[in-house]
């Protein structure tokens, strides 16, 4: 090449990489930092039980023939935490994310799916109900069909590194008292309806820092019955993450924090295997 031809070339080089660097100078920043993005499939459990009565209860075999599916295929489980350090500063997630969420903390985790969760290197977003806790640590009796977990136990789990643990209400898990889970009342003022949300979660948040050392950032909604209205109280409250039972694959962006609102979560029934689920989360 020679100096004439060398020289057009360095100009037009150089226009464009000025044209490239004035342009990313222009767009908003949200737009600069939204460049990586990436697909998180949730699956929703509960208790881990022998005997299956109902679309809420797995067998043992049935979670272990999960964890060695996920963990023969590459998949790696992740944290809330995870996801929020992706999304704040970029840290890398692993290959093959997927999150393992146990709504309602059944004494039967401690007892199976932590030992299990051991043997394939995986971890759970353990979502705890305050008042069954509460009851249940002061019981001499736990029995694994259906008792729940102990602050004790629940301390445990989150030192281990295997579970991280979640807000699922003090004592909004319920349809029984005029208001469905967590959502706000019909003719409740939003004032009212934020005094009632933040004193509920409020007090878990408070007990599971004192019992546990622990103060979640994620919130599971009871039912999956999400309230439009909660989520500037959540994040008024420090929650960063929250999960639903809407089925559908999740879009994590760097750059996005919205992006870790209202995830979607497959419940893992006992007519449809975890291969099945995410075969279809990746098909859409």
């Amino acid at each position: 090449m020679n100096i004439k031809r060398y020289a057009k070339f360095l100009s037009v080089f150089l226009s464009v990489i000025c044209f490239s660097i004035t342009a990313s100078a222009g767009l908003p920043e949200e737009q600069k930092l939204n460049a990586d993005s990436v697909n998180v499939p949730v699956i929703m459990y509960h208790s881990i039980s022998p005997k299956v009565t109902n679309e809420w209860t797995l067998t043992p075999e049935a979670l272990e023939d999960d964890l060695a599916y996920l963990a023969e295929n590459g998949y790696h489980a992740v944290s809330p935490a995870q996801l929020v350090a992706f999304v704040d500063e970029g840290t890398p997630l692993p290959e093959k994310p997927v999150m393992l969420t146990f709504d309602d903390g059944c004494y039967n985790n401690y007892v199976t799916a932590m030992p299990l969760l051991e043997k394939y290197d995986m971890n759970m977003v353990l979502s705890v109900i305050g008042e069954n806790t509460e009851k249940w640590s002061q019981a001499r009796e736990l029995d694994e069909r259906y008792g729940h977990l102990t602050w004790e136990q629940l301390g445990e789990m989150a030192e281990s590194g295997r579970a991280e643990l979640s807000n699922h209400t003090w004592a909004f898990h319920t349809n029984d008292k005029g208001r469905r889970g967590a959502c706000r009342k019909q003719g409740e003022s939003l004032a009212g309806y934020e005094r009632e949300l933040t004193a509920d979660l409020g007090r878990l948040q408070d007990k599971l820092s004192e019992a546990c050392g622990v103060k979640p950032i994620c919130f599971a909604y009871p039912f999956g019955a999400r309230c439009p209205e909660a989520d500037d109280i959540l994040k008024k409250m420090g929650f960063r993450v929250t999960l639903t039972c809407y089925e559908g694959m999740n879009k994590i962006t760097t750059g996005a924090p919205d992006s870790l609102f209202n995830l979607k979560r497959a419940n893992r029934t006992p007519a449809r295997s975890v291969s099945a689920i995410l075969r279809k989360l990746e098909a859409v």
